[in-house]
């Protein structure tokens, strides 16, 4: 599992563009036996049965003096291409979540891009693979400049529920590694699988 996330990480982070090519193929990222198939060129790796849906939504997470909000968003057929000199373009398409997020502290807005027009894929992003009982992807810290892998897990409750969990060992340094010893914690997003309720 691991290994396909970081696969599937790999292929994302490289390029995405906004030009279109042809879709040489289509897979269901519902079909585990699919999965291996979808960074292939040309194909579409496609969200054939809606899974993304149960993340849609805002959500909110408000303790102890911190106010986190996630906007989920889907965004349909985001171009991975990655070009280099001398070799042959390669790219390929995937039905992702997009993630927006507003983060308080006591009463201060940390940051804030929930109506953002500007979306960037690549910063923010999850996707929903086969079976999988969650979605999985990478958050941008903007705060710190820490990009992390998460999962968001789909609770069975009535409000609407989430398990938000930014991984505590999976994460890139954006600054210069001195900027980090400054004793504060490497993310100011909420860590340790934080519960949000959504609330629209």
């Amino acid at each position: 599992m691991k290994m396909l996330v970081m696969i599937f990480l790999l292929m994302i982070s490289q390029n995405i563009a906004a030009q279109q090519l042809p879709i040489l193929s289509t897979t269901s990222q519902f079909n585990r036996e699919q999965r291996f198939n979808h960074q292939e060129n040309g194909n579409y790796a496609r969200d054939t049965h809606n899974e993304r849906d149960q993340y849609v939504g805002l959500w909110e997470y408000n303790q102890n003096g911190i106010l986190f909000l996630l906007k989920i968003e889907k965004m349909n057929r985001v171009i991975n291409k990655i070009e280099a000199p001398g070799f042959e373009t390669i790219y390929n398409y995937f039905d992702l979540l997009i993630l927006r997020y507003r983060l308080v502290k006591d009463n201060i807005v940390v940051f804030d891009n929930l109506n953002e027009n500007d979306v960037d894929p690549i910063a923010n992003y999850a996707t929903k693979l086969g079976s999988y009982s969650f979605a999985s992807g990478r958050i941008w810290d903007r705060t710190r400049n820490v990009r992390g892998s998460h999962t968001i897990t789909r609770l069975n409750t009535n409000p609407a529920k989430i398990i938000f969990n930014l991984e505590r060992f999976d994460y890139t340094k954006v600054n210069d590694s001195s900027f980090y010893q400054d004793g504060q914690p490497l993310f100011s997003i909420p860590q340790n699988g934080i519960e949000m309720v959504k609330i629209d």
